[in-house]
C-alpha cells in the first residue's frame, strides 16, 4: 500500500464526492436528464478509481476508507433528493439509510469497545448495495424519460431492493452475534500448592 495522499485513484474518488452536490442540484431542480448523465460519471468513477489503484500499484488506506464513504454519500443524497420529488417512496428511502446507519453504528460501537476489527460486506450485503444502486439508477432513468424503463419496473426494484436490504440487516445481526456475541469462558486456574 502506498502512503501518498492524492494518487490519481483518490483524485478520481475525490471528483465522485464534487459529482454529489452538483447531482442533487439537478435532481432538486428538475433536470433529470443532467443528473443521469452526473449519476452515470459517478458511477464509472466508482469503478475506474479502484481500477487505477490496482493498475498503478497505488492503492493507499486513504483509498480504501474514501472509496465506501464516498459511495454511501452519492446513494444517500440520491434516495433523499429522489424521495423528495416523488420518485421514490419515503419507506424505501428510511430502509435504505436506517440500515447503513445501523451498520456505521455498530461499527463505530465495535471500534471503541473493541478495537479496530475489519468488517467486510457479505454476498448478501453486495447484493443488496448493488440493488440499492441499480433502483436508484432506474429511478432517474424514469424521471428522465427514458425508454422502457415502465412504473411496473421501477415498482418491481424498490420491493426487491426492499427485501434485499432487510434480509442484510439480518444476516448482518447474525454475523456480528456470532462474530462478537460469544463470551470467552474463563478457565480457572487451579490454586499453586
Amino acid at each position: 500500500m502506498t502512503t501518498r495522499i492524492l494518487t490519481p485513484s483518490n483524485q478520481i474518488t475525490l471528483l465522485r464526492l464534487v459529482f454529489v452536490p452538483v447531482f442533487a442540484i439537478l435532481i432538486m431542480e428538475q433536470h433529470y436528464r443532467a443528473a443521469l448523465a452526473v449519476l452515470t460519471a459517478a458511477a464509472l468513477s466508482d469503478v475506474l478509481d479502484g481500477t487505477v489503484a490496482r493498475l498503478m500499484k497505488q492503492e493507499s488506506a486513504l483509498g480504501v476508507a474514501l472509496d465506501p464513504i464516498a459511495d454511501k454519500i452519492l446513494m444517500t443524497t440520491g434516495y433523499l433528493t429522489m424521495a423528495f420529488r416523488g420518485a421514490l417512496p419515503w419507506w424505501l428511502t428510511i430502509v435504505v439509510l436506517s440500515r447503513d446507519v445501523a451498520i456505521l453504528a455498530t461499527a463505530l460501537l465495535i471500534c471503541l469497545v473493541a478495537g479496530y476489527r475489519p468488517f467486510h460486506p457479505s454476498l448478501l450485503g453486495k447484493a443488496s448495495t448493488a440493488a440499492q444502486v441499480f433502483t436508484l439508477f432506474i429511478a432517474v432513468c424514469r424521471k428522465a424519460g427514458v425508454p422502457f424503463i415502465t412504473l411496473d419496473v421501477l415498482t418491481i426494484l424498490i420491493y426487491l431492493t426492499a427485501a434485499l436490504t432487510l434480509a442484510s440487516a439480518v444476516h448482518y445481526v447474525f454475523v456480528l452475534r456470532q462474530r462478537f456475541g460469544r463470551r470467552e469462558v474463563e478457565v480457572p486456574s487451579e490454586p499453586q500448592p
